[in-house]
């Protein structure tokens, strides 16, 4: 529980973070490039480092999203967060008979060129349970907490 507790108040501090106006901070051709790919991008907040963009933003509800771009408008990676709702059937269902009886609590999912990885995290009444999987349904428990 404490250990959940303090990923919940590492994520509130993240997003407490202040944002500047992304016009100042980005170059027109990042903005640009995303605001054509998420034109309904909502709480968007932009971050400058030396050799790339990153921003990150609410895609839909209860999902968001972070994208790290290069200084010409490439995507990096990608890091989005979302339910088991949200996570594809047939990895779903290779949860649920991997682990039956656990529900998908959150969904963490990166990509980048080379490939797509998912960190799940799943309950029961009595335990939080990490686990990673990849896109042909190849899971790996990483983690049981107590709850």
């Amino acid at each position: 529980m404490k250990k959940m507790m303090a990923l919940c108040l590492a994520a509130l501090m993240l997003g407490a973070t202040v944002s500047a106006n992304p016009s100042t901070l980005v170059n027109e051709k990042v903005l640009k490039v995303f605001h054509a790919a998420f034109p309904d991008a909502k709480q968007t907040t932009w971050y400058t480092y030396d050799n790339y963009y990153e921003v990150y933003f609410k895609d839909t509800p209860g999902s968001s999203c972070r994208i790290d771009y290069t200084p010409d408008g490439d995507v990096i990676s990608t890091t989005r967060y979302y339910t088991g709702e949200e996570l594809s059937p047939s990895l779903r269902a290779h949860v649920s008979r991997k682990f039956p009886g656990k529900s998908i609590y959150g969904v963490t999912e990166v990509s980048d060129q080379e490939k797509v990885t998912y960190h799940l995290v799943l309950e029961d009444s009595t335990n939080w349970y990490n686990v990673d999987a990849d896109a042909t349904g190849n899971l790996r428990l990483v983690q049981k907490l107590d709850k």
